[in-house]
């Protein structure tokens, strides 16, 4: 679901979507799905490189990373930027379980699209967070665990997690915040997603973060490291 722009069509198990309405092109994470009906099939978070030559085709870091109760102290040298971040927006930031108004979420996402995404002419992703809120947040909501962020009861940030639990190991779905309000504003809002997590659980956990690479990547690395995998997409057209 966060994965989906507006107009994609999921399969009716999730296993995949069709990326246009005439269901000639799909996404799959199973590399051994085959629709010979199908003009186009893209293979997404496939662990096994393809043995065939593929022109479309690249791989990324799958990072999970672990947390417990030792990290959550935020102690020593190596949490100083994670503590001075925390102790910063726990001042001025006030956080809920829930959004009263969607629309404040697409004026955040509206906002992030030209602080963010047109400045730094990243590939941005923000349909597939407006289509999340707009077609399934309310019907899933009670299957996620979500915090709004606010300053002067303005929205500034949210992140969304999955309650599906698999081998100890929540997938963090979406999250967005105003890069204009200051300096690691998003490293605050996942230190206390997975807080918040901790608090709720009181167990050690693991957080599948999704693909990444470059930056991304080495930010998602200023938390604990529990593994990295390498995976490919890849696309096949008939």
């Amino acid at each position: 679901m966060g994965m989906m722009s507006r107009h994609y069509i999921p399969f009716e198990d999730f296993t995949g979507f069709y990326k246009s309405k005439k269901r000639d092109k799909v996404v799959v994470f199973n590399k051994d799905y085959f629709e010979p009906n199908c003009k186009e099939i893209n293979y997404y978070y496939i662990f096994e490189k393809p043995e065939i030559k593929i022109k479309s085709m690249y791989n990324s870091t799958l990072l999970v990373s672990h947390f417990d109760s030792e990290f959550f102290k935020l102690s020593g040298k190596s949490n100083t930027e994670v503590r001075e971040t925390r102790n910063k927006y726990n001042k001025i930031i006030t956080i809920k379980n829930d959004i009263k108004d969607i629309e404040e979420v697409i004026y955040l996402i509206d906002k992030w699209d030209i602080l963010s995404g047109q400045k730094y002419n990243w590939q941005r992703h923000s349909g597939y967070d407006r289509s999340f809120f707009i077609k399934y947040y309310e019907k899933e909501k009670d299957n996620l665990i979500s915090l709004f962020f606010y300053i002067n009861d303005e929205l500034v940030g949210y992140s969304v997690i999955s309650k599906i639990v698999e081998d100890n190991c929540f997938k963090y779905i979406i999250r967005k915040m105003d890069i204009s309000i200051g300096r690691n504003l998003c490293l605050y809002i996942d230190f206390k997603t997975f807080e918040n997590l901790y608090n709720i659980y009181s167990r050690d956990f693991r957080i599948n973060w999704g693909a990444s690479s470059g930056n991304v990547l080495k930010y998602k690395k200023k938390f604990p490291v529990f593994s990295e995998e390498k995976v490919w997409f890849y696309k096949i057209k008939r």
